[in-house]
Parts: C-alpha cells; sequence; structure tokens
C-alpha cells in the first residue's frame, strides 16, 4: 500500500509556477514581467522568479521554450542576458536570475532530477539574498565608479518597444524607454536634458536621503524657498482685465526695447520687413489711436522680446509677461479667420520667441510651433510662390522669409523639448529666401536685382543657416523620432554630414568679414551656439557609456569640448578667470543701465529659452565628465581635473545665481550645482565618502539659505505698488513664521529633483500641470 501511494505521488503532475516569488509569497497576481508590476508598485529591489527544473521539462510539450508568458524565455540562444533599454544606467532587475543556474539551459528547459530540483527549491533562499547582495554591489559601484552597464548601441534590443519602470532615485517612477523617458504626461525625447540627469546617482541618493530624514537643512530651505517664489511669481502674474496699449512704456525706453530686438533676435530669424515696422512705430507715437490692433500686440512681443538685453537685471519682465498675455488673449478671441494674415502669423511667431526669453509657458513653446505650422500650411506657405496664383515679388519674398523662420523654430523646440521636429523634406518646396536687403524689397513691386551670395545683406546670416537645415534636421528625427534606429554607425554618418554643413557655413560666414559690412558679434555667436548644439545632442546618448567603454571615447572627447565651446562662446573668459560665486552686486533698487553690455550674455542671464538650456545642457555634461575625471585618476598624488573645465563649471555655478539675483524663482539648479561642485572639490581634496556628504549637505544649506535672503529682497514691496500687494505680504508674512525645523511627512510635498517635473533642474517656471499623482508634485 505505502509502496502504490509512493508510486502515485511520484507521477503527480504540477503546473510550473510562472509567477515571481514575492507574488506566490503575498498571494497576488503577477504580471510575469520582468520585473513585474507588483514588484514595482512596492518598490521591490529585486524581481526574481524560481527555477524551473522539472516542471519547464513536463509544460515544454504543452509550450514553446519561448512562450512570451514565462520570463525565462527573454533569454536570448546566443547570450544570456536580459533585455534592457539601450541609453539606461539605472538598476536592471532580474540581473543575475539568467545564465546563472547551471540547471537551467539557453532555452530554459534543461531536464533535470528530483534530487536536483529539490536541492534548488531549499536553497533559493540563499541564492535570492546572494542575488540582492549583487545588486547592492552593482549600485555601490555605480555611485562610486560611475561605470555605466550600457547595452552596446549597436545592437538594438530584442524587443524596441519593451518599456522598464525604475524607481527614481528621489521619488516617484521614471518610465525609460528606447531613446526618450515618459514622466507624468509628458514624453521627452533623447534631445531633452532629462536623459542626463539619471547619471548624477550620488549626488540625487545624497539628497533622496536627507528627504527621509526626520529633519534636513537643505530640503527645509528649499521648501521655504519655494513658498517664497510663488509669494513672487504670484506679483509678477498679469492683471486679468485686459486693455491693449495700456502699458506702453515713454518713447525713450520703447525705442531701446524695440532696438534690442531689432539688432539681436531679428537679425537672425527674419520676421519684420524691418523699413514697414520703423513707419507704422513711427505712426503709433504720433497718433496712438489711428494704428490698428494686429500692430499693438505685434509692437508689444517686440518690446517683450527686447527687453532681455534692455539692462542687466531684467527690469522689464513683469512688463513682458503683461504683453505676452495680452498676445494670447488676442489669439483667442473670436475671428479666429481674421487672424489667418501675414500680420497674424507675425504675431504668432514673435509669440513664441517671446514666451522663452519672458519665462511664459516656455517649456510648451513646440506645442504652439506645431499650431503655428499647420496655419502657415493652411494659408499655403509651404507652396513656394511661383507655384501659386500670382503675387507681387514683395509677398513672395516676405512668405519665404516667414516659412523659413517658422522651419528654424520648428526644429529649435523640437530638440529643446525632446518632441519628434515633424518636418519632412519632401512636404514643401518653398526655396530659402533671396538674398536682399529689406530696403530693396517695396511695395511698388519695382524690379529687383538679386544681390551676389558673396555680398552681406539683412538675409545673409539667415540663409546661410538655411543651409545646414538638413543636416541638423537629420540629427533631430535620428534622436526624438520613435521609428529611427539610432546606432553608433548613424552618429557617425550624421556627425560627418553635419561637420561638412558647419565648415561651408563658418567658411560663409568669413567671407563676408572682408567686404566693407560683415555680420555683428552677436550674429556669428549666436549662429554658432545654434549648431554646435547638435553635435552635443547627437553624441549625449553614448556620453554615459563612453566612461567605462572605449569603444565610445570618441563621443565623449566630442561632448566635452563642444560643451567646453558652446559655454566659452556665452561667456568667453570663463575658461580662465571665472566669476566669484557670489559677487558683490548693488541693491536691487539701484539699477543701472549699461548700454555696452554683451547681448548674448544678457539673453542667456535674463531670458529662458533655447540658449540658456543649451547652456545648462553643457555645463551639466562638464560637470559629469569632472566627476569620472577624478574617480578614474589613479596617480599617487591629489587627483587633478582639467583646469578649464573646473572653471567653466564654477562659473556656469556662478551663472545659475546670477540668474536668481535678477529673477529667478526656482532654486533646485542652484542646489544640484552646488552640490555637485562641493562633491568634486572633496575628490581633488581626497576626503572621505563620509566628509564629502557633510560638506555637500553644509554646501548646500548655505546656498538655500542664500537664496532665501535674494527672494525675500524681491518681494520686498515698492512703494508705488502698497495697496495692490496687501495679499502678497499676508501670504509672505505666514510664510516667514513657518518653523524653522521641517519634517518629511510625504514624498509629495518633499521631493527635489522630481523626474516627473520638466523644470526641476534648470530653474524654469512651473506651469499648471495636467494630472498630478503620489509622485508629481514638488
Amino acid at each position: 500500500m505505502e509502496e502504490a501511494q509512493s508510486v502515485k505521488t511520484d507521477r503527480r503532475r504540477r503546473r510550473p509556477a510562472l509567477s515571481c516569488v514575492s507574488c506566490r509569497r503575498s498571494k497576488l497576481r503577477c504580471d510575469r514581467n520582468l520585473p513585474c508590476g507588483a514588484c514595482v508598485r512596492s518598490k521591490h529591489k529585486t524581481c526574481v522568479y524560481e527555477p524551473q527544473g522539472r516542471h519547464s521539462e513536463l509544460s515544454s510539450s504543452a509550450a514553446s521554450p519561448h512562450h512570451p508568458a514565462d520570463p525565462l524565455s527573454t533569454v536570448d540562444s546566443d547570450t544570456a542576458v536580459s533585455p534592457v533599454t539601450s541609453g539606461s544606467n539605472h538598476a536592471r532587475h532580474g540581473e543575475a536570475l539568467h545564465g546563472d543556474h547551471p540547471a537551467l539551459s539557453l532555452n530554459g528547459s534543461t531536464p533535470v532530477d528530483s534530487t536536483t530540483s529539490q536541492s534548488y527549491e531549499q536553497s533559493f533562499d540563499v541564492r535570492s539574498l546572494l542575488d540582492r547582495i549583487k545588486e547592492l554591489e552593482r549600485r555601490l559601484e555605480d555611485s562610486t565608479g560611475n561605470h555605466s552597464r550600457q547595452k552596446n548601441a549597436t545592437q538594438p534590443s530584442a524587443d524596441p518597444d519593451f518599456v522598464a519602470t525604475y524607481p527614481s532615485y528621489l521619488a516617484g517612477e521614471l518610465h525609460t524607454m528606447s531613446k526618450s523617458v515618459m514622466t507624468k504626461t509628458r514624453y521627452l525625447g533623447q534631445s531633452h536634458w532629462m536623459n542626463q540627469i539619471g547619471n548624477f546617482k550620488y549626488i540625487l541618493e545624497i539628497f533622496d536621503q536627507e528627504c527621509r530624514e526626520k529633519k534636513s537643512g537643505p530640503i527645509a530651505m528649499v521648501n521655504r524657498c519655494k513658498s517664497l517664489g510663488l509669494t513672487v511669481k504670484a506679483q509678477r502674474a498679469p492683471v486679468q482685465a485686459i486693455k491693449y496699449g495700456a502699458n506702453i512704456p515713454p518713447r525713450e525706453v520703447a525705442d531701446k526695447l524695440v532696438d534690442g530686438y531689432l539688432r539681436t533676435s531679428e537679425t537672425v530669424f527674419r520676421i519684420l520687413h524691418v523699413p514697414s515696422f520703423r513707419k507704422d512705430y513711427e505712426n503709433f507715437w504720433l497718433s496712438p489711436d489711428s494704428v490698428d490692433l494686429p500692430f499693438m500686440i505685434q509692437f508689444q512681443l517686440v518690446m517683450a522680446i527686447g527687453g532681455a538685453v534692455y539692462d542687466d537685471y531684467y527690469t522689464m519682465r513683469k512688463s513682458a509677461m503683461q504683453w505676452v498675455y495680452e498676445a494670447q488673449f488676442w489669439l483667442i478671441s473670436p475671428a479666429p479667420k481674421a487672424r489667418l494674415t501675414l500680420t497674424g502669423l507675425r504675431v504668432m511667431l514673435l509669440l513664441c520667441l517671446a514666451q522663452e526669453t519672458a519665462s511664459v509657458g516656455q517649456d510648451l513653446v513646440w506645442i504652439h510651433v506645431g499650431q503655428l505650422m499647420r496655419t502657415a500650411i493652411y494659408m499655403g506657405l509651404h507652396k513656394d510662390p511661383k507655384k501659386l496664383p500670382k503675387m507681387s515679388f514683395f509677398l513672395s519674398e516676405i512668405r519665404r522669409r516667414l516659412w523659413n523662420t517658422i522651419l528654424e523654430l520648428a526644429l529649435q523646440t523640437s530638440v529643446d523639448s525632446g518632441g519628434p521636429p515633424l518636418i519632412y523634406l519632401d512636404q514643401y518646396d518653398t526655396s530659402a529666401p533671396g538674398n536682399y536687403d529689406d530696403d530693396q524689397l517695396t511695395d511698388d513691386d519695382t524690379p529687383v536685382t538679386v544681390d551676389p551670395p558673396d555680398k552681406f545683406t539683412d538675409m545673409s546670416v539667415a540663409i546661410a543657416l538655411r543651409a545646414s537645415f538638413s543636416a541638423r534636421l537629420a540629427i533631430a528625427r535620428l534622436l526624438n523620432e520613435i521609428g529611427t534606429q539610432n546606432t553608433f554607425d548613424d552618429t557617425i554618418r550624421l556627425h560627418n554630414q553635419l561637420s561638412t554643413a558647419y565648415k561651408s557655413l563658418s567658411q560663409q560666414l568669413q567671407r563676408f568679414t572682408l567686404g566693407d559690412r560683415q555680420p555683428t558679434g552677436f550674429q556669428r555667436r549666436l549662429v554658432d551656439l545654434l549648431v554646435r548644439r547638435y553635435f552635443m545632442a547627437l553624441h549625449l546618448p553614448y556620453f554615459s557609456s563612453a566612461m567605462s567603454e572605449p569603444a565610445y571615447a570618441f563621443s565623449r572627447k566630442t561632448v566635452v569640448e563642444m560643451s567646453a565651446k558652446l559655454y566659452s562662446t556665452v561667456f568667453p573668459s570663463a575658461a580662465f578667470s571665472p566669476r566669484p560665486l557670489k559677487p558683490q552686486m548693488n541693491d536691487l533698487g539701484q539699477i543701472s543701465i549699461v548700454p555696452e553690455r554683451d547681448d548674448l550674455a544678457r539673453l542667456t542671464t535674463c531670458a529662458a529659452g533655447f540658449a540658456r538650456s543649451i547652456l545648462s545642457q553643457a555645463s551639466m555634461a562638464i560637470g559629469l565628465d569632472l566627476q569620472n575625471q577624478l574617480q578614474e585618476d589613479d596617480s599617487l598624488g591629489p587627483p587633478t581635473p582639467r583646469a578649464d573645465l573646473l572653471n567653466i563649471f564654477k562659473d556656469s555655478t556662478a551663472w545659475i545665481y546670477r540668474r536668481i539675483y535678477i529673477g529667478e524663482t526656482n532654486v533646485k539648479g542652484y542646489l544640484f550645482s552646488i552640490a555637485l561642485l562641493t562633491h568634486i572639490e572633496g575628490l581633488m581634496k581626497g576626503l572621505k565618502r563620509a566628509d564629502i556628504v557633510d560638506s555637500i549637505i553644509t554646501a548646500g544649506t548655505k546656498a538655500m539659505q542664500d537664496c532665501f535672503e535674494l527672494l525675500k529682497q524681491q518681494i520686498a514691496p515698492q512703494p508705488d505698488e502698497a495697496t495692490s500687494t496687501n495679499n502678497a505680504h499676508s501670504d509672505f508674512d505666514s510664510m516667514m513664521a513657518m518653523d524653522q525645523d521641517w519634517e518629511y511627512n510625504t514624498p509629495m510635498q518633499n521631493v527635489l529633483f522630481n523626474f516627473t517635473n520638466i523644470e526641476a533642474v534648470l530653474g524654469v517656471p512651473t506651469g499648471s500641470d495636467m494630472m498630478t499623482t503620489d509622485f508629481s508634485q514638488w
């Protein structure tokens, strides 16, 4: 009887356990992913599956070895590595699951005897602990040596749509996909700066630990600065009652604002016909009531853009925001067909530039550019005027100029936002604008002789920039479109194409210097900034891997050198003599106008937009390279980084502080830069890890105290605004009465660099969000 029962027991069939160990123990439904959804939600660091052993053999007749429901079936027939997303530097859950079990063959179904199967079951808990230890060791190695485990980009992932969900180092979840990240409601392509932030795990984990402690100096000050910043922005908010033209400054101020725009942005992004604009401008001052409303909106947007280079302190910030709001209100008012004119297109173009300079929803400009492009197509600007009903020569050239500027803004905002450019060369046939001065174009349709290409005109810079458009467009599509394969061979090929286009552009601009008229310094440097950023963006996906993979050394060299050149283009002396971290500045009330100040430096310091974003991204790349230089240094003496890179990074930290001084309200970018700079200096001094951490916390606390004092000065009432800021002062007084001590209550309110917040590191004013989750708030 016992023998029969034993035989019956041996012949008993059991279904294979397809759920992970954690779900089986918790009796939860497992989705059989790697890691599974339940483990991701519970933030388990290791999601593993039991070896199938004998059960795999019994079930092999009913299911193929590579059944999609079996997590172990993802093992390739040649390698025992689980598929991961290219470009991800986060934890690879279940990495030790494949290839570490000798009882598993490459197809996941190796027959073993019952003794071996039982021994696996008995030792599984021990193996889980060993896997956990390996995972912790790997994370420690990443945080100290920053060795990347990024998969070779020349071998695309087995599943291009594979999405890995990893817990971020500070709060919430970061959904890392091929060539992008998904945060809250926003999909950010590879050119967006957020794809870099995961490389700074050492700094982020320090503040993550600070967030989880009961009391923390820097985080408490960050929260107080945030509350104060909200009050500052509430004071700047324009009035809701729109009355067009009620905020026009005196003539002498307006002249400087208009001249600031015409000598900077207009010389590269051609929007206006300057003689016509100046004529209407003079008529406005002769009879303000005689001009039409579209010109009034256009005039105000011109002043809003010119306000960024008006002085060193951006004193026109509040007025610029008011003018942007008025233009937005005009565009959404009834009778939209009345705005399907060239003047309406000019207003839309100027509004996109003004939103970036005045920091009014600048992170959403890419969406508005899409509307602008569709409006232009609806008006036929994508068709060359020669293929349309006969029109004047003046009108034909104006249409070509506007279409050329629309293409440039669409490409530029694509790279800034990480969105696909949605531009295809075969979907438009409008030729490049002609090489004419504005004075040559008149309404009387007088025949005009085109100037030779080597003669510098009002359009020469825009035409030269247009010649490199196709090479830059190919890079933006490679980085941000989901249907392209970003291999290292493609990167080298596009690098060579852009190098050829950039060399031709440089030679063209240099030829103009031999004539009587030549490009201004602002034009040359801005074009240099616009084109060279694509070299940096093209190689950034391989920058982290290049720290440990010699095959990508060219990408590391390109990113570092281009970052240094981009920053030095704006601030030429930064590599040799960086500005003091906390310069002695005058009181905010003592404003001095300095017309001789560098326009490009003013634009990047006072305004938001592409120029400021380029410098921030370059600064992050330089800081990461300095950190790795010091960690890789194996000399007997103290490690010494490149002096020029260290000076640039110090200057960039002071530049961020200067931005807060003149009106920026987000202080997290400054805290991050101070922490990284303190870490670099600690490595140079040879400090131990505990001492470095203490130094970072001390420096971060002091930096936030300084920022708090700056914000207090910004919220101080002006004498003529005492009656309009009573509510703001009541909020300020209640905020000042806050308890200095701060306790960590919920991760919603005390998250430092929130991966779900696009403006987290760059310090861009935050707009209203469409969706809020438990990890989406600051």
